[in-house]
């Protein structure tokens, strides 16, 4: 059952209850007034019969007393002489229009008739409630006629004004609807109460974000499919350019030492021996960059400060020109595992970018804990951003969104003297995070 029909249901059985215990009431009422009616009739009707006998009063005389009850809307008159005879007795007004006997039974008051005694016999004053009642219908179909009227419009205005203060609830399901199938563009407008205006309010900052988490999705998945089709170059070079010649060449002295030895020459087969160990240890070392790359970041039973000292090691083996400066706090290792994993990814692409376009002698690197923070800091001395600035490339933008989903922020700024830079990240260190 929608909540329209609802809430006109209950506000109708509201109305149909007032409705039935007005009836009731109206009818204790209507009890109470012909009870009265009755009672007032039968007191006149003595009155008049006593004021009117005396003790030589005749028989024609009682006839014509009982013969003025003719057409009395409440008192019928008997005028009786010996026990079962009657004499004469008056007829009562017509009704109107017909009572039902239920309600005539259930108005009608049990009244003990009047006997008044008669120099011939007695006048008995009977109280008859048919006429009494049958006004009383009347009075009663016109007031039930007006308080069906008044509920059958109570409950049209209900029904309409139901209907137009839940009409927003409509537009908001078929927004959520839409919003459901993706469409983030949809918006709550027109009027609505001051309760559902707020609401329509909330739906739209609600649709506003989820349209803009939706568009940096799209930009991170362009970026993503960007960065693989870059990896997937870089290392098709990496192979072809570090490992293809080395393999070539290895191939070319492995294939001469037969002959070499063959001929005698043994010192030059040796250097050929030699050359390709040489060969080989270089490939082994531009394979383990390589896995290096491709392996998932993944701590199992090695530190925070291990994993950065392996970093490190890495670029330390490449660069041993550069001086590397290590603070890692001992907090770090009970940080849970996706903020270490940020940490760690902001280390690497920091350094990556430092050694890449600065050229750095010195190069920083501290995680520390700030209150309730995790402070990642890494400066180099290098030849800085320049005058152009930093540019965002694909690697800064996705350390930027790693840093955004840990609730964190990050900042770069250039050194004193404009002499390298520093990247500042600040990551909540609690299981909120």
């Amino acid at each position: 059952m929608s909540l329209r029909a609802g809430l006109v249901l209950w506000l109708g059985c509201v109305l149909a209850i007032t409705l039935g215990l007005g009836c009731v009431l109206a009818g204790w009422h209507a009890a109470g007034s012909v009870r009265a009616e009755m009672q007032a009739a039968l007191v006149t009707g003595r009155l008049s019969v006593a004021n009117s006998i005396g003790e030589n009063t005749e028989s024609r005389e009682l006839r014509h007393l009982v013969a003025t009850f003719d057409g009395n809307r409440h008192v019928r008159a008997v005028l009786s002489g010996r026990p079962g005879e009657t004499i004469a007795a008056s007829v009562l007004q017509s009704p109107v229009q017909p009572v039902p006997d239920w309600f005539r039974r259930m108005i009608a008051p049990a009244l003990m008739p009047v006997v008044l005694a008669v120099p011939s016999g007695t006048i008995t004053l009977f109280a008859d409630p048919t006429n009494e009642a049958g006004e009383v219908w009347d009075q009663m179909n016109d007031a039930i006629r007006s308080i069906v009227l008044f509920f059958a419009l109570s409950v049209l205005a209900i029904y309409w004004a139901t209907g137009r203060a839940l009409a927003p609830l409509g537009r908001l399901s078929a927004a959520f609807g839409r919003i459901g199938s993706g469409d983030f563009a949809v918006r709550l407008d027109g009027p609505a109460p001051p309760e559902l205006t707020r609401l329509a309010a909330g739906f739209n900052r609600m649709a506003e974000q989820l349209g803009d988490v939706e568009a940096r999705n799209r930009v991170l998945q362009d970026q993503l499919l960007t960065l693989q089709e870059e990896e997937r170059a870089d290392l098709a070079r990496n192979l072809h350019d570090e490992i293809g010649p080395f393999l070539f060449a290895a191939g070319i002295d492995a294939a001469g030492i037969q002959p070499l030895l063959q001929a005698g020459r043994t010192a030059e087969a040796v250097e050929r021996a030699a050359s390709i160990q040489a060969s080989v240890v270089h490939m082994q070392t531009e394979i383990r960059s390589i896995l290096g790359r491709l392996r998932p970041l993944s701590f199992g039973d090695t530190g925070l400060a291990d994993s950065i000292g392996n970093m490190v090691d890495f670029w330390l083996d490449r660069h041993p020109g550069i001086d590397f400066v290590l603070d890692v706090a001992e907090a770090g290792d009970t940080l849970p595992e996706q903020t270490r994993a940020t940490v760690c990814r902001v280390v690497q692409e920091s350094l990556h970018n430092a050694v890449r376009h600065g050229d750095p002698a010195r190069i920083e690197i501290s995680v520390t804990r700030d209150a309730a923070d995790v402070v990642v800091r890494i400066a180099d001395d290098g030849s800085g951003a320049g005058a152009g600035g930093v540019t965002p490339g694909f690697g800064l933008t996705g350390m930027r969104e790693r840093v955004r989903a840990q609730a964190g922020s990050m900042a770069i700024a250039a050194l004193p003297e404009g002499h390298g830079l520093a990247v500042t990240v600040r990551l909540p260190a609690g299981a909120a995070a």
